[in-house]
């Protein structure tokens, strides 16, 4: 019976564990957040650098562009991508900037026909930024696409700090970091 009894115990405790674990869990898993809810098919560009470090390697723009582009202090970028080659920058409120960079693979007017659909309806064309963008709010975050060859392209999306809401202007800070990392990655 103290045996029985033992096992039954333990039977609770790790019932009871898996239960308490669980929660930890989907929590984990729901902070983590992705560039579109439906998948693009882009190939990830990865650069070389010499120092070896994974967010050197991703060729991420450095804090300061990023600060002074969306005209508020980011701290990044920080390599938790989640198995995304983001780069990701955080603001003092706790919203995601991440950036990633990839290889459109596709001609520009395939771009232009698609883009849209792909990150969400409706999805407005921002002239002036690379040869193609387009930008929306859509799935609830802040998103701007940008195509500058078949080679050469990246998103940015700011993402709200717990679930919030995107206002008009995260939208505008979306599209002034792209104009500041377009002009990087165009020289």
């Amino acid at each position: 019976m103290g045996r029985t009894r033992a096992w039954s115990t333990l039977g609770i405790l790790l019932i009871g564990g898996s239960v308490a674990l669980a929660p930890v869990g989907m929590a984990s898993a729901s902070t983590h957040k992705t560039t579109h809810h439906k998948t693009k098919k882009k190939k990830k560009v990865t650069h070389s650098s010499s120092s070896g470090s994974n967010v050197a390697s991703l060729g991420c723009p450095k804090q300061a562009l990023i600060t002074t582009a969306a005209g508020m202090t980011f701290t990044g970028p920080n390599s938790q991508n989640g198995g995304t080659a983001a780069c990701i920058y955080i603001d003092t409120a706790g919203d995601d900037l991440n950036v990633v960079s990839d290889m459109p693979n596709q001609t520009r007017s395939h771009f232009v026909a698609t883009d849209p659909a792909n990150i969400g309806t409706p999805a407005a064309a921002v002239s002036g930024i690379g040869s193609a963008a387009f930008s929306t709010t859509t799935y609830g975050h802040a998103e701007i696409d940008v195509y500058q060859s078949s080679t050469k392209g990246f998103a940015i999306t700011l993402d709200p700090a717990n679930g919030g809401t995107v206002t008009p202007a995260d939208l505008t800070e979306v599209i002034a970091v792209a104009r500041a990392v377009a002009a990087l990655k165009s020289s």
